[in-house]
């Protein structure tokens, strides 16, 4: 795997706790809240550390799906249950980075009250078109967008796919009408039936369509090309003015409620630690499309930090707004 994740996996399992953990943590089952719906890669990945952290830790630990209102409701029932290390929240990095700016009083009553623990992985999208539409590259969508009328899908306001594709449009001055759905699989079919013309979506989700020539990928967001689909550049390798720079990935976090013990703290950035570590943990993410970077609290906190900064200035300037 890449190097910052060997240090920090390292670090974790020779470091050890920065002070004595209860010696009899975990005594009963945790519960692991995920704020999505089943079956996605926020889901999977979570079930995924459920099971190898549940045998790590001597415990069964328990995933709980409350999905609704862009992750909110069940990142609130993890703010609001005790700070033991028996519940946890996994969620998309969204919570704290974006939602906290869009929903009214959400900083105060959640995520303030809500800490990382670590940071699980990251994934780019992908900018899909129909082969139809007679565009070959990203400049050449642009270039039709000035000429012609065309919207986009997304799963909902302020998610992935929303925040990406305004952050390419406020960068290039493209005219776009947003057009939500409720979930990733109704964009990518709304796609597909010629509903819209383009959209940002995660590769594992349009992998199948652009392989059997029903999409056609334009650009990946990232600052890296996808390897599942090398030979699509990435937005900033596209050549044009104003995209240079352009680099969007969005994380995933295991959290836990504000002011749980320091040493369970640690215990679980150990456990995780060994867990991103296992090699077949290590495929099945990168067959979810999930990548680097994983890693502890403290950069964890940074990432949130870092996003936050970038997502607010591109929110307030397309003035995305909950719905």
């Amino acid at each position: 795997m890449i190097k910052p994740m060997l240090l920090f996996c390292t670090a974790m399992l020779l470091g050890g706790a920065a002070a004595a953990a209860p010696s009899d943590y975990p005594t009963r089952p945790i519960r692991l809240v995920v704020n999505f719906p089943p079956a996605g890669p926020l889901d999977l990945e979570a079930r995924a550390i459920a099971q190898h952290a549940g045998q790590l830790l001597g415990q069964t630990v328990v995933v709980e799906n409350r999905s609704g209102a862009s992750g909110n409701i069940g990142a609130q029932s993890v703010a609001q249950a005790a700070a033991d290390g028996y519940t946890l929240l996994m969620t998309l990095d969204t919570l704290m980075t974006v939602n906290r700016f869009i929903f009214k009083d959400l900083e105060r009553d959640v995520t303030a009250r809500l800490e990382p623990v670590s940071l699980a992985g990251s994934f780019g999208m992908a900018l899909a078109v129909r082969p139809e539409l007679g565009v070959a590259s990203l400049d050449e969508f642009l270039s039709y967008a000035r000429s012609h009328p065309i919207s986009y899908a997304s799963a909902g306001y302020g998610s992935p796919g929303n925040l990406a594709f305004e952050k390419l449009r406020l960068a290039v001055g493209i005219p776009a009408a947003h057009v939500p759905y409720r979930g990733n699989a109704p964009a990518v079919n709304a796609l597909l039936g010629d509903q819209i013309q383009a959209a940002f979506l995660a590769t594992p989700g349009i992998l199948p369509h652009v392989k059997a020539g029903k999409l056609q990928a334009l650009a990946v967001s990232g600052g890296q090309r996808d390897a599942d689909l090398p030979e699509v550049p990435t937005v900033a390798q596209s050549g044009v003015a104003g995209l240079k720079n352009y680099d969007v990935a969005f994380g995933f976090l295991v959290m836990a409620p504000k002011g749980t013990p320091e040493p369970i703290v640690r215990i679980w950035e150990k456990t995780l630690a060994q867990v991103y570590a296992m090699p077949e943990f290590q495929r099945s993410m990168a067959s979810l499309g999930i990548r680097q970077p994983y890693a502890g609290q403290a950069q964890a906190r940074e990432w949130v930090r870092k996003e936050s900064e970038g997502w607010k200035a591109v929110i307030e300037q397309a003035g995305i707004k909950a719905q």
